[in-house]
């Protein structure tokens, strides 16, 4: 199945979230939320922090999976039917057939 590429818009999203991630946990906009205030029994700060960690934890997955190909494999394909990067000229790794050293 081909999805259809990505928009440049999203891919600036990608970009952009770090950015406003960094702006969010710097020390200027942090102090704002150091009151002697509670939210359920946690402190304002505490539950600013992770209330921010956990957006972009979840925007991220959003993006991700918006940008991201369809990861599933065609049904009429299997792994045993791909012919490798061999057949595409491209030289063999030996160390992929290796399995893990002791």
């Amino acid at each position: 199945m081909n999805t259809p590429p990505s928009s440049p818009r999203l891919r600036d999203a990608a970009v952009v979230l770090p950015l406003v991630g960094l702006f969010l946990l710097m020390p200027p906009v942090i102090t704002l939320f150091v009151r002697p205030a509670d939210v359920v029994g946690v402190p304002l700060i505490v539950a600013y922090l992770f209330g921010v960690w956990l957006a972009l934890i979840v925007c991220a997955a959003v993006l991700g999976r918006r940008i991201a190909p369809d990861a599933a494999p065609d049904s009429g394909r299997s792994a045993a039917s791909d012919p490798g990067p061999e057949s595409a000229g491209q030289p063999r790794d030996p160390d992929r057939d290796r399995g893990p050293t002791a």
